[in-house]
């Protein structure tokens, strides 16, 4: 008797394990961490849980901005903000297609755009 209940513990507690670990791998694939990325003029970012991405204009000099980004199911999506500077535009929300990456840019006419440096899940930034 006391050996089935042993038995009964042991499958239990595995299947715990089990279940919480595919917990964490969704955790980690970029569901929970906030992703940041700037440079001269635009900022851009995802909060968690990631579902919507917002880009801000930080300079007074005419250009617009925007952020490069992908989601959990879709990638090289774009969101401009042309609303001037001190302005900030998000995205629309999703939990369950997440924010993934995202990219700080400058829109500069007649020459290649600034980009600030990618942000990913687990890039240690």
């Amino acid at each position: 008797m006391s050996i089935s209940k042993n038995v009964g513990k042991i499958l239990v507690g595995g299947v715990a394990v089990v279940a919480l670990s595919g917990v964490g791998s969704a955790y980690a694939g970029g569901a929970g961490e906030n992703l940041y990325s700037t440079t001269t003029g635009a900022s851009t970012w995802s909060d968690e849980p990631n579902s919507s991405v917002a880009v801000k204009d930080k300079a007074v000099d005419g250009d617009a901005v925007y952020s490069l980004y992908d989601r959990r199911y879709n990638t090289g999506k774009r969101l401009d903000n042309g609303s001037g500077e001190g302005t900030t535009v998000y995205s629309s929300g999703d939990f369950t297609n997440y924010i993934s990456k995202v990219t700080a840019c400058v829109n500069l006419n007649n020459t290649p755009d600034r980009c600030g440096p990618d942000d990913r899940p687990g890039d240690g930034r």
